[in-house]
């Protein structure tokens, strides 16, 4: 909540200055940069034996992309992004396997953890362009995507070795988005949004291989996206 706080602050903060040129002109192709403030949830990781949820340090996302305008209200757009995300603590949730057997053993216990979520994710998205502010130069637009994900995910316990793994796998990803778009200056423009992104469940394995567990668990995120579009 504190994101879309930030969010809707960001965007009456742009609005408030906002010229009077219509964003985006009558150019059919787009490309652009973006770059992302990311919050990552608490998503529950599960196995066979072992149960435990997370906290991620805030991290960063940027992509590249490509639109076409289809016609006055929808966009088509071919991205390709890159997300990293710290993890900070594990909360033990179950624990099956030999409870007390080993120091992460107590059920309820929290502990700081190392490793990382880094995901390379392409996307296709549809926008739909809202025209009811066209005398001040604002064009808000909400959009969805759906593509894959490539997660690369790590995580570490230095006090033992029973959570430690390092896997990469594939998932499907998809997201909803809201924002404005703004002129710059002749052909550019610049855009603020919120993003909601997620995957489906993904399996990774220890590297214990006394345990080979197999866990799942998946990557929810939200941020606040800030973006420069080149028109062509």
């Amino acid at each position: 909540m504190r994101l879309v706080s930030l969010a809707a602050s960001a965007v009456f903060a742009v609005t408030a200055f906002a010229t009077t040129a219509e964003a985006g002109g009558s150019s059919v192709a787009y490309f652009g940069l973006r770059g992302s403030f990311v919050e990552t949830g608490g998503d529950n990781t599960t196995s066979a034996s072992i149960d435990y949820g997370q906290t991620y340090n805030n991290g960063f996302a940027a992509s590249v992309f490509m639109g076409w305008v289809l016609d006055q209200n929808f966009r088509l757009e071919l991205e390709a992004g890159y997300r990293n995300t710290d993890l900070n603590t594990v909360y033990v949730t179950k624990d099956d396997f030999n409870p007390g057997a080993f120091p992460l053993g107590a059920v309820g216990g929290t502990f700081a953890v190392g490793g990382s979520a880094q995901v390379g994710a392409m996307m296709t998205n549809l926008y739909y362009d809202i025209h009811f502010l066209p005398d001040i130069g604002v064009l808000p637009w909400i959009g969805a995507g759906i593509g894959g994900a490539y997660i690369d995910y790590s995580i570490s316990e230095p006090t033992t070795v029973v959570l430690d793994a390092h896997d990469v796998t594939w998932a499907f990803a998809y997201q909803v988005m809201a924002g404005i778009t703004v002129p710059l200056a002749d052909g550019i423009s610049g855009s603020i949004g919120y993003r909601f992104f997620q995957t489906a469940d993904f399996n990774y394995v220890d590297d214990f291989g006394a345990l080979s567990l197999d866990y799942q668990t998946k990557l929810t995120q939200q941020s606040i996206d800030v973006g420069l579009q080149f028109h062509l």
